[in-house]
């Protein structure tokens, strides 16, 4: 997929993925990620206007289902189809910064 982005819309890509390495890296907590990752988003104003790029935002809207359906240890049941462990986050969000870095490289 080729993409067109603006030096602004490759610099705030950029914190997502550092974002995600630190947590895939095991630098800084699942909460610190959660937290962190959804104040970028609610400040990120390209993908709230919906002006960029559709399959870089739809992977980051994909993203945020995930980390919206992750559910801590202790309230997490795996017979509930809607949450999902710090594991399988980390799987999916592995899976979201590969197709990211393809993107924006």
């Amino acid at each position: 997929m080729s993409t067109s982005l603006t030096q602004m819309e490759k610099i705030q890509l950029r914190k997502y993925l550092y974002l995600l390495r630190a947590f895939l890296n095991n630098e800084i907590a699942v909460l610190v990620f959660e937290t962190s990752f959804l104040q970028l988003r609610r400040e990120d104003i390209h993908w709230m206007a919906s002006v960029s790029d559709n399959g870089i935002y739809r992977i980051l809207d994909t993203l945020f289902l995930d980390v919206d359906e992750y559910a801590p240890d202790e309230l997490y049941d795996e017979r509930d189809q809607f949450n999902i462990s710090e594991s399988e986050l980390k799987r999916r969000l592995g899976a979201h910064l590969v197709l990211l870095e393809e993107l924006i490289s």
